[in-house]
């Protein structure tokens, strides 16, 4: 019985200092590297409706880039395409897409394909004013 308080006591301020350390977290996309997209609540997605499908186009904000420039994080409208609701999120990028003159802040319009994994990735991208999408055409 000792060792269970005493396994208790320890327990608890563990637990305790490891919540704290990970609010400290920063929110770079670095930090997502290791995140498992399988786990992300999709609920906002249309599934049934027809529309549903592996490609779609939308605008949105750059709001990180990753470090390797290989992944975005997008405030987006709607992807009509996929059935996705409008939300933040981050992508992976096809290795075909060159970052290297985006930054946050960027007003952008995009494609993105779903991958095997379920996951989206950004096909192509490309700078805009509100919505118009005519840049990836």
């Amino acid at each position: 019985m000792k060792l269970r308080n005493a396994i208790a006591t320890l327990a608890i301020p563990l637990a305790l200092a490891l919540t704290l350390a990970a609010c400290g977290k920063s929110g770079s996309p670095d930090a997502m590297d290791d995140m498992d997209h399988s786990t992300m609540d999709h609920s906002g997605m249309d599934m049934t409706s027809p529309a549903s499908g592996d490609t779609g186009m939308t605008t949105g904000t750059i709001r990180s880039v990753g470090e390797n420039g290989d992944f975005l994080t997008i405030a987006h409208e709607r992807i009509e395409g996929v059935g996705m609701d409008a939300m933040t999120m981050g992508f992976d990028i096809m290795s075909s897409v060159d970052l290297s003159d985006y930054e946050l802040g960027d007003r952008v319009a995009f494609a993105v394909k779903k991958g095997r994994d379920g996951s989206y990735r950004i096909t192509a991208i490309c700078e805009t004013t509100g919505t118009d999408m005519s840049c990836l055409n």
